[in-house]
């Protein structure tokens, strides 16, 4: 069975692989690849620049009326904020609303990741059903829901008082593209710490640990640099291509988030490259780390240090393998078709009211 779908990009960023610090915008081309391959008819509302495959590409918002729009408050395209009362926000939605109206058929999804960002534009065509095709936010609204976790999904429905199950939500994990990561068995001795410099991603469990292990940190991630402690090594935050080769060299990668993690992409990304993961015990991790396998899940300073000490000796070639299968962009796109051909069901059903 073949859709036709009104894929929304998010405004902050092109579509393009340069902007790799945004995952949404990565998220969003290897989505449109997954549905191309697929077969489905896929048109894409974003920016000027764009790699994402799709049998139109509708540009409603100009890259330098993002760049003025994110200048006003010298604000990185990675930190704009995913509202609806944005400036940007409601310049794209605007025209995302009028280009849809052209273009639409009965039948038609919409698929979008911002959110209760891009509610208007759902709420602009109810004749239409849109799908939130990879949840890990907060704000999710639409009546086919695809979250990235287990833990995701139950943590939504306590925060939205959602006390009876929901037929048409379904979990499908983060996809990749395996061909992104070099898969290394012979691992340096250090350990590295990728994402946000901020608290809450754990930085100074990483740095603590790591220093009482007596095993080198290396730290990549855009941030505040003062967090990273202990004599950990700061590399700044480097491109998608950098960034996974050190992923691929290091013997461990840390990910001791502190906060309830919906998924956590470095953790699947380390995997992918044969790297063992150090976590915490609870959200995604939950899910994708399994322990004593490929890496550990942790909940006190000295199970992170023995973690260190033990992750190296994981089998790289197994975890990778584990990855690939569990993870990849390649086997996932099946998932999505048949969570597809199950809300067809739907249509004529009242599916609006569910």
């Amino acid at each position: 069975m073949k859709f036709r779908i009104h894929l929304l990009a998010l405004p902050n960023a092109q579509t393009t692989r340069a902007y790799s610090l945004d995952g949404f915008s990565q998220a969003t081309i290897r989505f449109a690849r997954m549905m191309k391959d697929l077969g489905h008819t896929v048109i894409l509302y974003a920016s000027e620049e764009n790699e994402a495959p799709c049998d139109e590409l509708v540009t409603v918002i100009r890259k330098e009326e993002i760049e003025t729009l994110l200048g006003v408050n010298g604000t990185p395209y990675q930190y704009a904020y995913i509202e609806a009362w944005s400036p940007i926000w409601q310049l794209s939605n605007a025209r995302t609303i009028k280009e849809i109206e052209k273009r639409k058929q009965p039948r038609d999804l919409i698929c979008l990741i911002g959110g209760g960002s891009q509610k208007c534009v759902a709420d602009a065509h109810p004749e239409l059903l849109t799908v939130e095709y990879s949840i890990g936010y907060e704000g999710s609204f639409s009546a086919a829901r695809v979250f990235e976790s287990s833990a995701w999904m139950h943590r939504t429905y306590g925060v939205q008082n959602i006390t009876d199950g929901r037929f048409f939500d379904t979990v499908i994990p983060v996809f990749f593209d395996p061909t992104e990561f070099t898969v290394r068995t012979e691992k340096e001795p250090f350990a590295i710490f990728c994402g946000r410099l901020i608290p809450r991603k754990g930085i100074g469990i990483a740095c603590q640990a790591a220093a009482a292990a007596g095993v080198p940190l290396k730290v990549i991630g855009h941030g505040d640099p003062s967090l990273v402690t202990h004599g950990a090594e700061y590399l700044g935050a480097l491109n998608a291509t950098e960034r996974n080769d050190w992923l691929s060299r290091a013997s461990v990668a840390f990910c001791p988030t502190q906060y309830v993690e919906p998924f956590n992409c470095v953790a699947i990304e380390a995997q992918l490259s044969g790297t063992p993961v150090i976590a915490t015990d609870f959200g995604g991790f939950v899910e994708t780390i399994e322990q004593g396998k490929t890496g550990y899940r942790c909940s006190y300073l000295g199970e992170f240090v023995r973690a260190t000490t033990l992750a190296p000796q994981l089998d790289c070639a197994y975890i990778a393998a584990r990855a690939e299968r569990r993870y990849s962009m390649h086997n996932l796109k099946h998932n999505y078709q048949r969570y597809f051909e199950r809300l067809s069901l739907l249509w004529g059903a009242g599916w609006n009211s569910l």
